[in-house]
């Protein structure tokens, strides 16, 4: 167990290395074991190779983003399960521009989230190649640069243009995200209520 060490002459240059070692040792044997990670996320941390605003790839984007559309989104493979990595769809819910901008997005999956009360069957994939349906998941809000995101393509590889969801399954993805976020927005609505004379 470590000890406090007084704050006086007695704290010498060598003792205080020597706590700085031994709480060293103490991170290192207690490590946050109730976190887990991908093995790309471990190799990263282990060689400190991690991502830096200097690799950032040039954007994809051919026009500012918008409610609704559809763009594919590299998220980060240093992810804690259960965020979302790698390649996903994603849905824009507050567009942004391409120049040093934040896009709001939600990821779509492929993966039934019937038991998530938060997720919602679209009407239609809007990348209908890759599986019969689609679901947004409207818990899982996501801020990503630009650079993230992606065009569709065709099967030849040729980019298609920004694919917009159907106005109804933008009713029921808003009001899912709301639902999502309630008790932080109550707080907004309540203060709101209180100014009022």
């Amino acid at each position: 167990m470590l000890t406090a060490m007084r704050s006086d002459s007695s704290s010498t240059p060598s003792s205080l290395a020597s706590l700085d070692f031994r709480i060293h040792n103490l991170e290192m044997i207690t490590p946050r074991k109730t976190l887990t990670s991908n093995p790309e996320m471990r190799a990263a941390i282990t060689t400190k190779d991690l991502p830096t605003q200097a690799q950032k790839p040039k954007s994809q984007l051919t026009r500012d983003t918008r409610v609704g559309d559809v763009y594919w989104c590299d998220f980060s493979p240093l992810n804690w399960p259960p965020e979302f990595d790698y390649q996903h769809l994603v849905v824009i819910v507050r567009g942004g521009k391409i120049e040093r901008d934040i896009h709001v997005v939600l990821p779509l999956t492929k993966v039934d989230q019937s038991n998530n009360p938060h997720g919602y069957r679209l009407a239609h994939n809007p990348n209908p190649g890759s599986a019969d349906t689609s679901w947004a998941v409207c818990n899982h809000v996501y801020a990503v640069a630009s650079e993230r995101l992606k065009p569709l393509r065709d099967a030849k590889g040729n980019r298609l243009k920004p694919r917009n969801l159907a106005e109804k399954d933008i009713r029921e993805i808003s009001s899912r995200l709301r639902r999502a976020l309630g008790t932080f927005l109550s707080f907004g609505l309540a203060l709101s209520s209180e100014k009022q004379p």
